[in-house]
């Protein structure tokens, strides 16, 4: 196969660090290449010098496109020679509608250079059938799902009409029918003589579609090699660089106490529109993780914003947190009551770009108290300190900036955030969502550690092996509403897709 893109000895410098170290890498037509490696490894900084975010300049070594150095300035230039990429943190614009945000910058035009929208809408049409997403080309892009966006941003990469595409953590936030979807579209691609570059987390993944894997540890590339020639035991330890046993430690053995949390009929909508979830029941007791699975659009994580008291949504029904009821709830309130939330977009619901560490960890604190608080600096920063050391999250200080971690790192320091008020229950949506294998198995221990201490544990999570693992017990929701629940000993992936997909049929107390 021919070589479209050859990425020679290519280094790039931060301030007190080296991202990459000499790195090459060969994009072939008519193939899927898997880009793996452990958060911080590099693979998204190579991506960004492929595609232009980092301009010619600002690293070293060297860009071929078929055979020909080139010297990209831009994200425009990269894309003009056929360079396209679908980033892991999605980059619409939530305002604009569907069509809009697919051909931002490259409006079709009619004579006098105005606007062509019967054209837009019938192109943008097309290209949303073909990624199948659930939406038109009307709809607003910040109404979608974050699966949906997703798929939106893919249809936007593909009607750049591309040769070699760049997909980073592309299934993050697609339900299993979208997935698979996205992978008969990319095998097509592939037929097509395109070059797929394939950014995962997800080994099952990358041996469904790749047919080369190149490993990124610390900078380097370590190993290439045809996927049917690399076992998955040897790719692992050759992403973490050791040998790694097994994906999930033990869970903690203790016993469970009372109920914690009881939500009684508990049920939340849009204010004054259309239903998000419920009325559901359930409880969690003292030191238990709680699973909660379903599809998207199944009211999961719409479920622990509503307990957690999101402005947008209007609850009724019954919520108690050790026996008392919680009338009306806020975000402030929630804190206040032992109630914290790791919602499931770092970029969207929890970090502060451009702050420090220590300034996202405290945020909790501050936010729990009164509206006018006295704020020591000092002994906020050994607070921070305090915990970023107890999650072993890898930073220089607290006084570094969130966004220049590690996927894995920014989750240590949001779950960090969590924990600053010592919380009854916590309440974690996607909890290791980008968050590659050596750090997710850290995360995993932290959450038993958590649960071990007492703490009651709400998780959400779209990766079953994952949920199944940490879950002492899993309630399925479909259409907002309970399906099924399952303990250890029932659990397969079959039985909670089963349920996933059963009609919800309400029980006693939780009639609407």
């Amino acid at each position: 196969m021919a070589a479209l893109v050859r990425l020679e000895q290519v280094t790039k410098r931060f301030p007190g660090v080296k991202a990459l170290d000499g790195v090459d890498l060969e994009i072939r037509s008519g193939e899927i290449l898997a880009l793996v490696g452990e958060n911080g490894a590099g693979k998204s900084t190579l991506m960004k010098i492929l595609s232009g975010a980092y301009p010619a300049g600002s690293f070293e070594g060297r860009v071929r496109i078929d055979g020909e150095e080139r010297a990209f300035r831009s994200p425009l230039d990269a894309e003009r020679a056929g360079i396209a990429i679908i980033h892991q943190e999605l980059s619409g614009f939530p305002h604009l509608t569907v069509a809009e945000n697919l051909f931002v910058g490259h409006w079709p035009k009619r004579f006098g250079g105005l606007v062509d929208w019967a054209t837009l809408e019938s192109e943008a049409a097309a290209w949303i059938g073909r990624v199948g997403a659930a939406c038109e080309p009307s709809d607003k892009m910040g109404d979608l799902s974050v699966g949906q966006q997703q798929l939106v941003e893919i249809a936007k990469a593909l009607s750049r009409r591309g040769r070699v595409l760049i997909l980073d953590e592309p299934t993050s936030a697609l339900t299993p029918r979208e997935v698979t979807t996205l992978f008969h579209l990319m095998k097509d691609l592939r037929a097509q003589g395109k070059g797929l570059v394939y950014i995962s987390h997800k080994t099952e993944e990358v041996y469904a579609l790749a047919d080369r894997i190149a490993v990124l540890r610390d900078g380097r590339t370590v190993h290439t090699a045809a996927a049917a020639d690399l076992p998955e035991d040897k790719l692992v330890q050759q992403m973490v660089g050791r040998p790694l046993d097994r994906l999930f430690p033990d869970p903690p053995a203790r016993p469970l106490g009372e109920a914690v949390l009881v939500a009684d009929g508990f049920a939340g909508r849009v204010p004054g529109g259309r239903k998000l979830f419920g009325p559901v029941s359930f409880e969690l007791r003292k030191g238990e993780i709680l699973g909660f699975a379903g599809l998207l659009g199944s009211g999961r994580s719409e479920l622990l914003q509503g307990i957690f008291g999101d402005r947008g949504i209007a609850t009724t029904g019954g919520l108690f947190l050790n026996g008392r009821a919680i009338p009306s709830r806020s975000a402030r309130r929630a804190l206040r009551e032992g109630i914290a939330f790791v919602g499931e977009d770092r970029k969207r619901d929890s970090i502060l770009p451009g702050r420090s560490l220590d300034e996202n960890v405290a945020l909790a604190r501050l936010a729990s108290g009164g509206l006018l608080k006295i704020i020591r600096a000092r002994a906020e920063r050994e607070l921070s300190e305090r915990s970023l050391r107890r999650l072993n999250t890898k930073a220089r200080g607290v006084e570094q900036k969130i966004q220049e971690l590690s996927g894995g790192n920014q989750q240590k320091v949001i779950i960090g955030r969590a924990l600053q008020t010592n919380p009854d229950v916590i309440l974690m949506d996607e909890p290791t969502r980008g968050v590659d294998v050596g750090a997710k198995f850290e995360i995993y221990e932290i959450l038993f550690k958590l649960a071990a201490e007492g703490k009651s544990l709400l998780i959400v999570s779209s990766d079953l092996p994952e949920l199944m693992a940490l879950a002492d017990r899993i309630v399925i929701l479909n259409q907002g509403m309970r399906t099924g629940e399952l303990s250890r000993p029932e659990y397969s992936q079959e039985a909670i897709m089963k349920r996933a997909v059963a009609a919800p049929s309400p029980k006693a107390g939780e009639q609407p």
